[in-house]
């Protein structure tokens, strides 16, 4: 096989990977509208259906039919597990909220810091000779220091092939 052969080769495999996960990808979005449209009817018919369970009961606590013993069972409100809280979604009502928590109920706010390496910097300080690569791999800072647990991966050697017209 030759230079020529191979390279028709890889541009007909990528050409073929390409239409396959598109094809792929359309199929699981028709799967998935057509289970989203499932789940959204079946809920919407047994919240309609557990309604009417309710009204048919009535004011009765205990029923017994020929096959169920139905009873209501009313929640426990000295429990967590009966309440959900509803929490602001847009940022707006989020900013009211949190200040409103701040100021009238502080020990019921958790803030947290998050540690995250701005990777784009540090790359910059790898091309900037700040900080340097060793053969196996490690990045090393200017005095020396390895940087814990953290690796380096360089990519390797790329054949760009641009198809004659």
């Amino acid at each position: 096989m030759n230079l020529e052969e191979i390279t028709k080769e890889i541009e007909d495999l990528r050409q073929l990977i390409g239409a396959k996960k598109n094809l792929y990808d359309n199929q699981i979005a028709q799967i998935v509208e057509v289970k989203t449209a499932f789940s959204r009817e079946m809920e919407r018919e047994l919240n309609a259906a557990l309604e009417l369970q309710k009204q048919l009961l009535g004011d009765e606590e205990l029923v017994e039919t020929a096959n169920f013993v139905i009873r209501k069972e009313h929640p426990n409100l000295k429990s967590r597990a009966t309440y959900k809280l509803n929490l602001p979604k847009t940022k707006e009502e989020k900013v009211r909220f949190e200040h409103y928590m701040k100021e009238e109920h502080p020990e019921l706010i958790k803030e947290e810091v998050i540690v995250k390496p701005i990777q784009n910097d540090i790359k910059q300080l790898l091309v900037d000779g700040v900080f340097h690569l060793t053969e196996e791999g490690l990045l090393i800072d200017d005095n020396g220091m390895a940087i814990p647990n953290t690796t380096v991966d360089v990519k390797g050697i790329e054949v760009k092939v641009k198809v004659k017209e």
